[in-house]
């Protein structure tokens, strides 16, 4: 690929003292599961994030499923989320026994439309609570692409309904949205660790963050086996802790998250700056929000042939994501389709990601965009 869409390889090249040296630690004391990395690791990223703890866990979909299990979300119950994100975050609603609501988003940021949020709440509430039919018990928002959610209203909606709100801030490291940052705002914020996250480890790896310390502590537990020692179990838990590795490499990488996000930034802004006014339709940025730009992502309504243009020229574009939830297969076969919402199809049929990453250079930037400009001209 003349320039791929994420360049770990590079990312690695800048700190691979510091993270071989790490490495080199946890191999020599053998302490493979939790102990001190993952311990440490959880107070730097909870400080960071601005919460009273964090919990290291396996997965951000792990995150997400012992999150809403920690709230009490369960069999009979219904959760609402976008229809327009990762399948992750329906999975984990399904793994818990929960039925999952979604709800349209709004174009100008692909995230849940909270005007849409409390009519499917009132009108699912007066239904009973059989299972399949439940009432709705909490609402899981997604900062998509690294851009907050509009959670103001949706946390009000969750305080007069009482229900819980569990942040997904998978692709949210350090995006603020009115001077709070992602996974700092709800009951629980989830996120994930993917190595092509902002924050990314090498392999899987996730965390649960908050300021309740009776659902962080139930947390804890559920990662665990439901353990409370070393040979008594309170409760049916899962196998899902965070590995001492990923999280000595994640506390290797955390102090240069700011300076990532803010090259990414520039990097998105240059590419906004040279597209604006053309014919794709460029990402919007509300001025009371911190973007983190996990993803530069532009609209065209000649997406599938403007991707195939990109890819011929060595342009390593992606489409996140090119089914809505209430799309996939799993969901169909559940009966969970029986709806149009035509903003999160109109987005997944006219969404391509750029390349962007912190090490991307002002050349390669300017590569992709002529290869976008070709399209159009020719």
């Amino acid at each position: 690929m003349g320039v791929p869409l994420v360049d770990l390889k590079a990312q690695y090249a800048l700190i691979k003292p510091e993270i071989d040296t790490a490495v080199q630690r946890v191999l020599t004391h053998t302490g493979f599961i939790l102990g001190d990395e993952v311990a440490n690791f959880e107070r730097a990223f909870a400080d960071y994030i601005g919460v009273r703890e964090a919990v290291g866990v396996a997965s951000g979909t792990a995150a997400l499923r012992l999150a809403l299990q920690a709230c009490g979300v369960g069999p009979g119950d219904a959760v609402v989320t976008s229809a327009y994100t990762f399948f992750a975050t329906a999975e984990a609603i399904q793994q818990v026994g929960a039925t999952p609501i979604f709800v349209d988003i709004d174009m100008a940021t692909y995230n849940l439309d909270p005007n849409c949020v409390e009519d499917v709440v009132i009108d699912r509430n007066r239904g009973s609570r059989s299972a399949g039919n439940g009432r709705v018990r909490a609402i899981v928002p997604v900062h998509l692409y690294g851009r907050p959610a509009d959670m103001d209203p949706l946390l009000d909606i969750a305080s007069r309904h009482e229900l819980m709100v569990i942040e997904d801030a998978a692709q949210a490291h350090g995006a603020e949205y009115r001077g709070r940052r992602c996974g700092a705002m709800g009951h629980l914020g989830c996120f994930s660790f993917y190595p092509g996250k902002n924050l990314g480890a090498y392999g899987d790896a996730g965390m649960v963050t908050g300021n309740d310390d009776e659902l962080l502590e139930r947390v804890r537990r559920l990662r665990d086996h439901g353990r409370t020692s070393k040979h008594e179990h309170s409760e049916f838990g899962w196998g899902e802790r965070l590995d001492a590795l990923q999280a000595a490499v994640l506390l290797v990488k955390l102090p240069h998250l700011d300076a990532w996000t803010q090259a990414r930034s520039a990097h998105a802004r240059r590419y906004t700056e040279l597209l604006d006014g053309g014919a794709v339709v460029v990402p919007y940025d509300p001025p009371d929000s911190r973007h983190a730009h996990h993803l530069y992502v532009i609209r065209s309504q000649q997406r599938d042939d403007l991707l195939a243009h990109l890819r011929a020229r060595g342009i390593g574009a992606g489409v996140h994501y090119p089914i809505p939830l209430h799309r996939q297969p799993a969901m169909v076969r559940r009966g969970w389709n029986q709806f149009s919402l035509p903003t999160a199809e109109q987005a997944a049929a006219e969404v391509i990601s750029l390349p962007l990453y912190p090490e991307l250079t002002d050349n390669q930037t300017l590569q992709v965009v002529e290869a976008v400009t070709e399209f159009y001209s020719s």
